[in-house]
């Protein structure tokens, strides 16, 4: 095919824009509007049968007619679907784009606004009864004034339904089906939004959330399993994304719900104080990978609240600021038992002594474990997430509490009701001696029990080299919106 080619004696390919393992994509001139188009080749697999060759262009053309109905700011509309020569073609918008697999790893508050973008198109195409059943990097669109648009709608699983089996005529990785697609079953509104979670998980994190396996098969069995590697950069879309890929499809949010709480994802920037002081603030701990995600409440540090106090301090008092800084920061963050409790970074190292639901968490079996681990250095902070959407339910509260620890405790300190904060974690003091000691946990088979309780097994790594798995049963709490551990009890404990 060259470049001057007339298809459908309208649309003129005027250059080739890029291939993928269904089709060639070309820039194009409609001679009849005049005006600039996409063309996509669909290409016909070799290894199908004559029947299954007519039968993917039938349902080729089929998806194509359906994907024409959609009409949305975030959808590539499609205009016209034609054969020629033979091959199926649509006839499509073109939009001077980049994929978002092309773009690299992006910060987490540009991959929300991109999420939020693309769940926008996927919520309108919901509403119009249509599974997109192919979201990945490549099909969310980013234009260079930023505007963000999904194409392909179906098309790249046509000649998969046609060969009758997912693995044989797969094309490329499977990295962004839901377990439940990935088990053989058929594609719904609830896998696009798990899939939506996938990609944009990978353009924050650099890699799919199972991983990447050169094997499809050793890809599709992970997937299936529902396991995930927690987020480590996503900061505050975090929780978003955990919800996103929740692998019960039950569990996760309607697209809808994504886009709204896609879009509430923000960062806040401190207020700038007119002669800040040089003496650092308590140190509190870096967040680790899988901590950084958005919360529901604040954590009471001096990144809260200190700047606003040391402004009016220094209006106040200009020749004493620095001095009243340090000392207002310093009382922000001493606990009622402790002077040090309300940093990690300056509580003394205290091996603990038995393992505590005051630190529940749940761990995965070795083969399918996921890990937090402890930051080997600490820093002040200096800037605050923005407050997320809480988690969903009782036990997305649980693995989100699990995926903050150990390294981010002054946050998990917030997800434990004041009762349980008092009696069972025993203080501030000795919740931070305990989870001192704690090199990483991970939870696993995170199940509600009931409308406010939920079992999960948690394995903890110890500093002094004990590894431990329990499983625990807790009873949460919802208290404005915000589910908070009230109670927890260890069903057994066993030595790894």
């Amino acid at each position: 095919m060259n470049d001057e080619q007339i298809i459908a004696g309208r649309y003129r390919l005027t250059e080739r824009l890029g291939s993928g393992g269904m089709g060639l994509v070309w820039q194009a001139y409609d001679e009849r509007l005049h005006r600039k188009i996409a063309v996509k080749q669909v290409l016909v697999p070799a290894e199908l049968s004559s029947s299954q060759s007519e039968e993917m262009i039938r349902r080729t053309m089929r998806e194509g007619r359906i994907a024409a109905r959609l009409q949305h700011p975030q959808l590539i509309t499609v205009f016209d679907v034609v054969q020629d020569g033979g091959q199926p073609y649509l006839i499509m918008e073109y939009l001077p784009s980049t994929s978002l697999s092309g773009l690299g790893t992006l910060p987490p508050d540009e991959v929300a606004r991109i999420g939020a973008e693309a769940a926008s198109g996927l919520a309108a195409a919901h509403e119009a009864g249509v599974v997109h059943r192919d979201v990945k990097p490549a099909n969310v669109l980013v234009g260079e004034d930023g505007t963000v648009k999904i194409t392909d709608f179906g098309i790249a699983r046509v000649s998969e339904d046609i060969a009758g089996t997912l693995t044989s005529t797969f094309a490329g990785t499977p990295a962004y089906l839901a377990p439940e697609v990935a088990k053989g079953n058929a594609a719904t509104y609830a896998s696009d939004v798990y899939s939506l979670g996938a990609t944009l998980y990978t353009a924050v994190e650099g890699e799919p959330p199972s991983g990447n396996d050169a094997n499809p098969m050793a890809q599709l069995y992970r997937i299936a399993s529902g396991v995930i590697t927690p987020p480590a950069k996503a900061g505050p879309l975090t929780e978003v994304l955990l919800w996103l890929l929740n692998p019960d499809p039950e569990q996760r949010p309607t697209m809808a719900q994504a886009r709204d709480a896609l879009a509430g994802v923000t960062y806040e920037t401190p207020e700038p104080s007119a002669a800040a002081p040089t003496t650092p603030v308590a140190p509190v701990a870096a967040p680790t990978p899988a901590a950084t995600g958005p919360l529901p409440a604040a954590a009471p540090s001096a990144e809260n609240t200190g700047t606003r106090g040391r402004a009016v301090l220094f209006a106040a008092v200009l020749v004493v600021v620095a001095v009243a800084a340090a000392l207002v920061t310093t009382l922000i963050n001493r606990d009622d038992t402790s002077p040090s409790a309300g940093s990690s970074d300056t509580t003394s190292e205290t091996t603990p002594q038995t393992t505590s639901e005051a630190a529940p968490t749940t761990e995965p079996s070795p083969s399918d474990e996921t890990t937090t681990t402890a930051p080997t250095t600490t820093t002040s902070a200096t800037t605050t997430a923005a407050t997320p959407p809480p988690p969903a339910d009782p036990a997305a509260a649980i693995s989100a509490y699990y995926a903050m620890m150990p390294g981010n405790r002054a946050d998990a300190w917030n997800r434990l009701s004041k009762r349980y904060q008092e009696s069972r974690a025993q203080g501030r003091q000795s919740y931070e001696n305990y989870w001192t000691g704690v090199n990483s946990v991970s939870a696993s088979e995170v199940a509600p029990t009931g409308p406010t309780t939920v079992e999960a097994t948690i394995l903890y790594a110890f500093k002094d080299g004990r590894r431990v798995r329990e499983r625990h049963s807790y009873t949460l709490v919802n208290q404005n919106g915000t589910w908070l551990i009230d109670a927890s009890s260890v069903l057994s404990s066993n030595p790894v």
